[in-house]
């Protein structure tokens, strides 16, 4: 059987990408700087936070941006311009 394709990360993988933690995560869903995940369901009947697939570009950025000291408003800026709501 092949492979699917994966629609999305999980919180975990945003953790090690980004050294952030899961407070961070949701402090920039709040600031709208990433989307709000999709609650899914593994084949085990477990609910887990599923992210976009855009998430894990973003949360670098978002890092990134951070580290070069712009503020959170900067930032905002760019991500929508980069990854504009639809």
């Amino acid at each position: 059987m092949a492979a699917r394709a994966r629609d999305h990360v999980t919180t975990d993988e945003l953790l090690a990408a980004t050294k952030a933690t899961r407070d961070t995560l949701y402090r920039w869903v709040a600031q709208k700087l990433l989307p709000r995940p999709r609650i899914a369901t593994d084949a085990r009947g477990r609910q887990f936070a599923a992210w976009g697939l855009d998430a894990l570009p973003r949360a670098r950025f978002i890092v990134v941006s951070e580290g070069k000291g712009l503020t959170t408003a900067e930032i905002a800026i760019l991500v929508e311009a980069r990854w504009p709501r639809q």
